[in-house]
């Protein structure tokens, strides 16, 4: 039988490619709001959190590792409905967000991720130990104009983290779901006609010689109109963003 060795650099090799699958674990994630999915870093260390308040922005998911002082988000930003980012108007009024919470930035790049093409800025905030830099990515899909934050403090850049990278380039948009076929209400309801003939019919009594005097009868009430009932449901807005960015994490605040 013919035995096979393995060197110390194969194994090392082996472990170091198990590891490196183990940290990139992604999980699906969806929301059925925005009509949107992404795979989402699942590694130990990340957490779903509370965005910060912030006028004008409805974040999606939020999520940090306080560990590796990074922090990946999607959100919306409600002002633009329907509006397109190559919209030099709208592109002027996103760089004045960023620079209202306290980013930084020279330029922009237009990139194409997952299908969709997106105006990116690299951003920074802070200075020495609580610098923090990263990437924000602004696209029009879905009727709304959505944003992906990706932060990484502790002078580590986000552009180089694989985790933010897949997450990001996996954002999507989910088909949405056919409306129900109206049924008429016409045919809903039975007729009266339809009613009667249906009901079986019973032998008629014998006709009275006795005359007696008619009273007026008030007529039968009508059961055949059904009652409708109609509700509402109330729609979500909500008015939050990343305004402090790694919220938990005092290292990483502003």
């Amino acid at each position: 039988m013919k035995t096979i060795r393995y060197s110390p650099m194969r194994a090392l090799l082996t472990v170091l490619l198990f590891c490196l699958a183990a940290s990139t674990r992604a999980a699906e994630w969806k929301n059925e709001i925005f009509h949107c999915a992404a795979n989402i870093p699942e590694s130990p260390g990340w957490q779903i959190i509370d965005a910060p308040p912030a006028p004008g922005i409805a974040p999606v998911l939020t999520m940090q590792n306080t560990a590796k002082q990074s922090v990946f988000g999607i959100s919306v930003v409600e002002k633009f409905r329907d509006a397109k980012i190559s919209d030099v108007a709208v592109q002027k009024e996103l760089e004045a967000l960023l620079r209202q919470f306290g980013y930084q930035f020279i330029g922009h790049a237009t990139v194409r991720a997952g299908g969709i093409d997106w105006l990116q800025y690299p951003v920074s905030a802070g200075a020495g130990v609580q610098a923090v830099s990263g990437i924000i990515r602004y696209a029009s899909a879905g009727g709304y104009i959505f944003g992906i934050t990706m932060l990484r403090g502790g002078g580590q850049q986000a552009s180089q983290d694989a985790e933010l990278q897949q997450a990001a380039a996996s954002f999507r948009l989910l088909p949405a779901a056919p409306a129900p076929a109206p049924v008429p209400i016409a045919s809903a309801i039975p007729s009266v006609a339809s009613r009667d003939s249906a009901a079986p019919k019973t032998a008629q009594p014998a006709k009275s010689t006795t005359t007696t005097t008619a009273t007026a009868e008030p007529p039968p009430e009508d059961n055949s109109t059904a009652k409708l009932v109609w509700g509402g449901v109330a729609g979500l807005v909500v008015l939050i963003i990343f305004a402090s960015i790694i919220t938990r994490n005092p290292a990483a605040k502003r």
